[in-house]
């Protein structure tokens, strides 16, 4: 057996007598992609915690790199000589600064006595990493001005700088997040061109299928627990992993037979929106009816929400219930009197206010109709977060934790519950489930189909087939702009998934 190029062991971590770690153990060999999953709330997040010095370990535990003893506790200023690096879930790239700067922050080369920046052997220090990485990037260019797969592969660039080839261990802390769909598959050949050269690598994800294509065994945490580890992922499907991490069967159920629609009166009419690469989208939605929306890349798709809900200039017209709102000349709030209410897939920027409380997102779009100018009332909004809290069971259940310290998932039940507490009469998703865990997935499609069941209607713009099969009542599916198709239940993922990728003959109708 070779000598694990990173080895946790017994590692654990309590607070306020509370332990969220329970001896915690993991093993990674040279040039190895390993993962480590688990639900919101598992124990990922404080274990890479420890990992990387953010947090120390209770005593007993044990991190090792190529057999060598580097904690805890961990000191985050040695993690580059340790053999330890971290690409986290915002890449953690200054926009505006040069890709040199980025990549050799806390490394620059200086001139000796003077102690002046050497760009010149900065600059050269990062176009050998670029080489090694078989990716032309310019040291002087902004990042602001690269594309995504580029930014991937300057922080992966920062990361590896002044490291022997092949040495170490990599962390991608849910970095795919971050990371565009088209932009992915580069992202995944970087990853398996590190482990090719020899460099280990841990992908931290939420993503069973990530995992299932990329790793070559699995950690999974549970409860704090580690459930299993070293499982080879070449053993094992999607129902298998989703088991390890929720311990049952995380199938999605038939929502629209569980909660099944209950038309009321009033109906929702779409007509002729245009914008990017939406052409003329038209569609009837009933109060009480999930409709879906989907297509690939191209088809008009990542464009339509935002054009609905007034985010992004556009033509058309929403009717609901007999009144019209002009996209062509409505601000958002226009929109939102009209009563659609957008939940947008940019949940951190443009859905929620981070720095702010739970209490504090949930009650602010109902402040004018539930308070006064000179008070907005306490009952109120601690009761209707409160009730957020309990329906889509956020955790931890605050209503004065700021948003920015929640999972993913929980900061998409607080965004979900929101929009929901004013009854939208349209309710437009876009994405809803993107970077949350198996167990959130399951909570936000159970509410979207509660919502209609209480007579909103619910426009559902997703790429992921397996929600739209449980969720909606019918399916229309764009192309070229346009909607080409429409599916009726009972649906199937793989009726979709055929729909989105089998072209109408003749061109779109």
């Amino acid at each position: 057996m070779t000598t694990p190029r990173l080895e946790v062991r017994d590692l654990s971590k309590t607070f306020a007598g509370v332990t969220v770690l329970d001896r915690a153990h993991m093993s990674i060999q040279p040039g190895e992609i390993h993962a480590l999953v688990g639900q919101n709330g598992s124990g990922k997040s404080t274990l890479i915690k420890l990992i990387s010095g953010v947090y120390r370990a209770d005593a007993g535990g044990e991190i090792l790199v190529d057999g060598t003893r580097v904690g805890p506790p961990v000191h985050p200023g040695r993690l580059h000589q340790e053999g330890l690096a971290f690409v986290h879930q915002d890449l953690g790239l200054v926009a505006d600064l040069s890709v040199r700067e980025n990549v050799r922050v806390g490394r620059h080369a200086t001139r000796r006595f003077i102690r002046w920046i050497d760009k010149a052997r900065d600059r050269d220090a990062v176009r050998k990493t670029f080489e090694f990485l078989g990716v032309p990037i310019d040291p002087d260019a902004r990042v602001s001005s690269l594309t995504p797969s580029e930014r991937v592969a300057v922080a992966v660039a920062r990361a590896l700088q002044d490291r022997e080839a092949g040495s170490g261990v990599v962390v991608f802390d849910e970095s795919s997040r971050a990371i565009p769909r088209e932009a992915l598959p580069a992202f995944y050949e970087m990853i398996r061109f590190l482990a090719d050269q020899g460099t280990s690598v841990l992908l931290v994800s939420h993503n069973l299928k990530e995992v299932l294509a990329v790793t070559d065994r699995v950690t999974a945490l549970r409860n704090g627990t580690v459930v299993d580890t070293g499982v080879p992922t070449d053993a094992l499907d999607e129902a298998g992993l989703t088991r390890l991490v929720l311990g049952r069967d995380g199938a999605l159920d038939n929502l629209v037979e569980v909660f099944p629609a209950t038309l009321v009166p009033g109906e929702i009419e779409i007509r002729g929106v245009a914008g990017g690469r939406v052409t003329d989208f038209t569609a009837s939605i009933s109060r009480g009816e999930v409709v879906g929306v989907t297509g690939a890349v191209d088809s008009g798709l990542l464009d339509l929400s935002a054009l609905l809900g007034g985010a992004r200039a556009g033509a058309g017209h929403i009717a609901v219930d007999g009144a019209t709102v002009d996209l062509a000349r409505a601000r958002v709030a226009d929109v939102l009197d009209a009563g659609v209410a957008l939940i947008p897939q940019d949940r951190p920027g443009q859905g929620l206010a981070l720095s702010l409380t739970v209490e504090e997102n949930v009650t602010a779009p109902h402040l004018t109709t539930r308070g006064s100018a000179w008070w907005t009332g306490r009952g109120w909004r601690h009761a209707e977060t409160d009730h957020v809290l309990d329906t889509f069971e956020v955790s931890p259940r605050k209503r004065d934790a700021v948003v920015a310290t929640l999972s993913g998932g929980n900061q998409q039940k607080v965004l979900m519950g929101k929009w929901l507490l004013g009854k939208p009469k349209l309710l437009i998703l876009d994405d809803p489930t993107q970077a949350v865990d198996v167990g959130a997935r399951a909570a936000i499609l159970q509410a979207t189909r509660q919502a209609a069941q209480q007579g909103t209607a619910i426009l559902l713009c997703s790429a992921e087939v397996e929600d739209l099969a449980a969720v909606c009542d019918r399916v229309l599916v764009l192309e070229d702009g346009v909607v080409a198709r429409e599916l009726t239940g009972p649906l199937t993922p793989e009726a979709v998934l055929n729909a989105i990728f089998t072209p109408v003959a003749g061109g779109a109708a």
